[in-house]
């Protein structure tokens, strides 16, 4: 799986029963920050059929998922917007994690040497309804 060796990687085991897709997820946003970090922000609406009791209470259609790619060792972006769907190729070894994102809008090719699962929450999306 994409997240076998993310840190953070016990938030889908424990949370999602080990199962969370990124295909057909939605760009929300990326930066380039801190000490040589890419942070993205993807909306899906794929939702593991197990996921926490707690999360029942509420009404949601969507999971918004962070992640970072830390230590950038390659990054290539072109293009001129964020905003739409894709299906992210994500690969993780123990000594580099990589993304790639191509779209009509957007490319994107990252390696880095860790990837970090940084929240995943749940989201009530009012386009999806």
């Amino acid at each position: 799986m994409w997240f076998d060796n993310a840190l953070g990687k016990e938030k889908i085991e424990f949370m999602f029963g080990g199962e969370l897709s990124l295909q057909s997820v939605e760009v929300s946003s990326f930066s380039f920050e801190r000490f040589s970090d890419v942070t993205f922000q993807f909306y899906s609406r794929n939702i593991p059929s197990s996921y926490p009791e707690k999360w029942s209470k509420s009404k949601f259609n969507a999971l918004i998922l962070v992640i970072t790619f830390g230590g950038i060792i390659e990054l290539d972006v072109k293009g001129n917007g964020i905003g739409f769907i894709c299906s992210p190729e994500i690969s993780s070894s123990e000594s580099h994690s990589e993304i790639k994102i191509c779209s009509n809008q957007l490319y994107i090719n990252c390696k880095s040497k860790f990837v970090t699962i940084e929240s995943i929450t749940r989201y009530l999306d009012e386009r999806w309804e």
